[in-house]
């Protein structure tokens, strides 16, 4: 009998993760001899956690808040999308050690054109956010062709140093703050807004808080929230009461971990039934 592979995701806390429910879902669909465990890790532990990646107690793990640039920086080699970044969500093993990569973007790209119907190529889009998810959305817009890119964040600071990364001879780039009435003209003219804050999350600063004010929306916009928890945030309920098209983060979420399934193991990973699993893990009381 082949030995038991382990895969798992590490982070603090970890107490509402749906990763093991959909990967182990695909794992036994796949009749592969593995599990796919919550890795509960502090600070203090994050080194060891890696280790015991070099030593072979776990063939792979997910990397997620608060430890993606940490574990960067621990990686033998990074793969480009993980470097670009400078932060890590998926650790894997090679003849010549650990490689990092990054799947967040690949993830929400997939999503947006595939799950969402949505083209980016040529459009205004305003991206609310500017932390490690911004990142990882702004560059995947950036290769999925989007035309103008509005960076709106809280902190001015962080907007600059994400516009700096990206590529400004093959996107247009705009900074604006939230609370600029720019702000509300740049979205009349938007085709698409993405929110890569926590605002609107289940056990987040502001659960029942809109990234925009609802009355700068249009119904021909497309509307992203890569928040997962609630399945329906309070951006999307609104927009979608306006007749807007929206989506929100679960498919992000069962596509970046796709993507790293496919990386630990080689096998086409079975998306119906990891997005089902997701769906009835996410769907399920809180504890």
């Amino acid at each position: 009998m082949s030995v038991k592979l382990r895969f798992g995701v590490m982070g603090w806390p970890l107490g509402h993760t749906i990763s093991p429910a959909f990967q182990q879902a695909a794992l036994e669909a796949l009749r592969l001899n593995a599990t796919y465990v919550a890795a509960p890790t502090t600070d203090s532990q994050v080194e060891d956690r890696i280790q015991e990646v070099r030593e072979g107690t776990w063939q792979g793990l997910n990397v997620t808040i608060p430890h993606k640039l940490r574990v960067a920086q621990l990686m033998d080699s990074l793969e480009p999308a993980a470097e670009r970044l400078g932060a890590v969500n998926t650790v894997a093993v090679s003849e010549t050690g650990l490689v990092g990569d990054n799947t967040d973007g690949v993830g929400f790209a997939r999503a947006l054109t595939e799950h969402g119907g949505f083209n980016p190529v040529g459009t205004r889009t305003v991206l609310v956010g500017a932390g490690g998810a911004g990142h990882a959305v702004a560059w995947a817009l950036h290769d999925l062709g989007v035309q103008h890119l509005v960076i709106a964040n809280r902190r001015p600071h962080r907007s600059e140093s994400l516009a700096a990364l990206l590529p400004s001879q093959s996107l247009e780039i705009t900074l604006r703050g939230l609370d600029e009435a720019a702000l509300a003209r740049e979205l009349r003219e938007a085709d698409l807004l993405v929110n890569a804050t926590s605002l609107g999350m289940h056990g987040g600063p502001g659960p029942d808080k809109l990234p925009v004010p609802a009355e700068w929306l249009h119904d021909q916009l497309f509307v992203c929230d890569i928040v997962y928890r609630p399945a329906e945030t309070p951006l999307m309920a609104q927009a979608r009461s306006i007749g807007c098209r929206v989506m929100g983060g679960l498919e992000m979420l069962v596509l970046q971990g796709a993507a790293s399934l496919k990386r630990w193991t080689g096998h086409t990973p079975p998306l119906p039934i990891m997005m089902s699993a997701a769906r009835s893990a996410l769907s399920a009381p809180l504890a």
